[in-house]
């Protein structure tokens, strides 16, 4: 039985080291994008409110959902126990090496990325579009430096889906 999930992740891991500036495209969106986004999203919402206070609102969705999102990639990741790629296959190039070692499914890192682009949807803020490519980045770079599978970044884009839905639907009814 053929296992897509490794075979893409070795396709687009195994371009690690042929282009200096691939690497450094991959690791960023692995790594710090993360952050632009928080920034994205904060802006969008002082756009949207136009106070700071409704500035410090989004802020507070977005501390809720993800609490909430990555309490559940916790569990998750209890469950299934997934190592990284890089623990036990000697052919990854790492670009790096991460905090946790323990689990891989389902990512953080995509949870945050997406969880920023669904809650700019949700919320209807604004420049929404520019998030989704964002998260696309962060989550191939994941891939690519050798610290998920790609359906650890489905499972993880899955819980900010849920996470945001939640969070929405409870800020509708509060």
């Amino acid at each position: 039985m053929r296992n897509y999930n490794l075979e893409l992740f070795n396709k687009i891991n195994g371009l690690v080291g042929r282009n200096k500036w691939l690497d450094a495209f991959g690791r960023s969106g692995a790594e710090f994008v993360v952050f632009a986004m928080f920034a994205w999203y904060m802006v969008a919402g002082w756009y949207a409110s136009g106070t700071w206070l409704g500035t410090a609102a989004y802020f507070g969705w977005l501390v809720a959902a993800w609490f909430f999102g990555w309490l559940i990639d916790l569990g998750v990741g209890a469950l299934v126990r997934e190592q990284r790629p890089l623990v036990g296959d000697p052919l990854v190039k790492p670009l790096f090496l991460p905090l946790m070692k323990w689990k891989s499914f389902p990512s953080d890192h995509a949870m945050t990325a997406f969880l920023f682009f669904f809650l700019t949807s949700f919320f209807g803020l604004p420049m929404a579009g520019g998030l989704l490519i964002l998260a696309l980045w962060v989550a191939w770079g994941r891939i690519y430096a050798g610290v998920h599978y790609p359906l650890d970044i489905v499972g993880g884009a899955v819980v900010a889906a849920f996470s945001a839905w939640l969070i929405f639907n409870l800020s509708a009814i509060l």
